[in-house]
């Protein structure tokens, strides 16, 4: 997986913010997005771009918000290319507040897409500055988006000043 190509970079910050890696026993286990089915040429795209076999099914079941809820998952099962991920700074398990750029040449305009792309929405507030709403803290993950000294904003504005400072640096 080539990073420096657009779209793998968006692929890998998309499967960062909304994909899950599954380390089963031995030799097995999982990549998988589920998105909304309205989503799933999205999930298409992906399967397209991998050189591995995998699937793209569609559920229906009851959630906390709708009674009958569609969504699609895109499923990946080879270890040789979960392993190519991991390397690159997909992890195992619960990712949120472990991810990172990867450490290897990217787009990073790219990247930065799919992990806005990903789960967050992008607009602008009252006096045209931008706004993204994220579970992903935007220091942790874009280096160029960590408070510096001389910072003088501290508190919920630090999330500002980080998701500002990150979208100046890729954009």
């Amino acid at each position: 997986m080539d990073l420096t190509v657009p779209e793998y970079a968006y692929m890998f910050g998309f499967l960062q913010a909304d994909g899950h890696l599954y380390q089963g026993v031995g030799q097995k286990g999982r990549l998988s997005v589920e998105l909304n089915s309205r989503d799933i040429d999205l999930l298409y795209r992906f399967k397209y771009l991998t050189l591995y076999n995998s699937s793209v099914t569609e559920r229906t079941r009851t959630t906390n918000f709708a009674e009958h809820h569609t969504s699609a998952v895109w499923t990946l099962c080879s270890l040789e290319a979960r392993t190519k991920l991991n390397n690159l700074g997909l992890p195992y398990g619960r990712k949120s507040r472990q991810i990172a750029p990867p450490t290897v040449v990217f787009s990073g305009r790219d990247y930065l897409r799919g992990l806005i792309d990903a789960d967050r929405s992008v607009g602008r507030v009252d006096q045209g500055i931008p706004f993204i709403s994220d579970h992903v803290e935007f220091g942790d993950c874009c280096p160029s988006a960590r408070l510096r000294k001389g910072d003088h904003r501290r508190g919920a504005d630090d999330q500002s000043q980080r998701t500002r400072r990150c979208l100046q640096h890729h954009l």
